[in-house]
């Protein structure tokens, strides 16, 4: 089915009705009323659908009211309760010609079909990214038997689910049983001279038939359940320093996390496995800076990291809001920027250079080493630079690559 298949009905171009009889302009009336009834119609029986635990089941949101607004709120049509979600997310709604979905400002973006979208169209089959939930767009067709009006002749259908959210959500148990999975090591380098000084894990599915990408893997682990994605998330960590642990001089390494991690019990004891498994290795667990608004977590964590010499880093700072209260109260072991922070920095107004530099000052008066993500320039290097950073990280240095390449020489 094509897109033009699933959108709203357009309206056609209409002369005057003055134009012509009034036979015709009852039948040309009515022809408008029909056509307004099936958008309406249209409107009022689109879904968002998301698997729900193993063998296929989904849940299924009506999108309705219009305009659908998503987001952490709990006056959100659709409530999401996690981190990676915006209080007002996104909306769904319709221009009278289409179903759309524009972002509302979110911090972590929307994605439509894996791309960032700020005002988009949405057609059936679509799927759709909010925060770290996974969502398909679908549309139950009304078909009118013999057009009859009473409900009886109505047959509602709905299109199945696509092999991804089934056969993939099915399939994430073996992934992580079998541990087929691998790593690419992002090059972390000190400023200025843009020496490697560590370099950040970045996990890659290796198993037939599903993604390699870790956002895909996650959404698709997500409908097994929090506990699947905590496994695949210690896996990626796991994987990472077994990658790097023989090597003569292992790289310190940065190992993201998960935000379900933080919800439930394991990651405490999955860092202590890693520690005993390799202490020569120097780590650095990395959390999103959205869960600094959970000061008393965020201090315990701290504490306990220290307890068994893991280090701590925020990541995307000021991807939501620069969060400098809390970040004195629980200060990191590093920082990394946001890269809205950097992109565009060596052209950018004197004022937003000198927030900047500001904000890599208040942080280093805690004794935080700051790091700029997302540099892919030679001005915004010399911009870091000027800033103040202590490292940088971005294609300009190095892509992610395998740690064949990262050991080459």
């Amino acid at each position: 089915m094509s897109s033009n298949d699933t959108a709203i009905p357009i309206f056609k171009k209409r002369h005057d009705t003055h134009e012509f009889s009034p036979t015709e302009s009852a039948e040309i009336r009515k022809e408008v009323a029909a056509e307004a009834r099936a958008a309406a119609v249209a409107v009022g029986t689109w879904v968002l659908e998301s698997p729900i635990g193993e063998g296929g089941s989904q849940q299924r949101t009506p999108i309705q009211p219009m305009p659908f607004r998503i987001g952490r709120s709990s006056g959100a049509q659709l409530v999401l309760p996690s981190t990676h979600v915006s209080k007002t997310h996104a909306e769904i709604y319709t221009d009278g010609l289409t179903l759309r979905v524009r972002d509302l400002g979110s911090r972590n973006g929307t994605f439509l079909n894996r791309e960032q979208v700020k005002d988009g169209p949405l057609h059936d089959g679509d799927v759709l990214h909010v925060g770290d939930y996974e969502f398909r767009v679908a549309r139950e067709f009304v078909i009118e038997e013999d057009d009859c009006d009473d409900a009886e002749g109505t047959i509602v259908q709905t299109t199945p689910l696509s092999r991804n959210f089934i056969q993939g959500a099915s399939r994430i148990r073996e992934l992580i049983d079998q541990a087929a999975v691998t790593m690419h090591f992002q090059p972390v380098v000190t400023l200025p001279g843009g020496k490697v000084s560590a370099c950040e894990a970045l996990g890659r599915g290796r198993f037939e038939g599903l993604p390699e990408s870790p956002v895909d893997l996650f959404a698709l682990a997500e409908a097994s359940g929090p506990e699947a994605q905590a496994e695949l998330s210690r896996l990626f960590r796991r994987k990472a320093v077994e990658l790097v642990k023989d090597r003569p001089e292992p790289p310190r390494l940065f190992v993201n996390t998960h935000p379900v991690e933080l919800e439930r019990p394991g990651l405490l004891e999955s860092l202590e496995e890693l520690r005993a498994y390799a202490p020569h290795v120097d780590l650095v667990l990395e959390i999103h800076e959205g869960w600094l608004a959970e000061i008393d977590v965020i201090s315990k964590l701290r504490n306990k990291l220290l307890e068994i010499n893991v280090g701590l880093a925020y990541d995307d700072f000021g991807a939501g809001q620069a969060r400098l209260f809390e970040l004195a109260e629980a200060p990191p072991d590093y920082l990394k920027f946001d890269r809205r922070f950097v992109t565009g920095l060596g052209t950018a107004p004197v004022s937003r250079q000198r927030l900047v530099a500001a904000l890599v000052a208040a942080a280093s008066e805690l004794r935080v080493k700051t790091i700029a993500e997302g540099v892919e320039t030679t001005e915004e290097a010399s911009a870091c630079v000027r800033a103040g950073f202590a490292y940088a990280q971005g294609y300009h240095y190095a892509r992610p690559m395998p740690v064949e390449k990262l050991f080459e020489g």
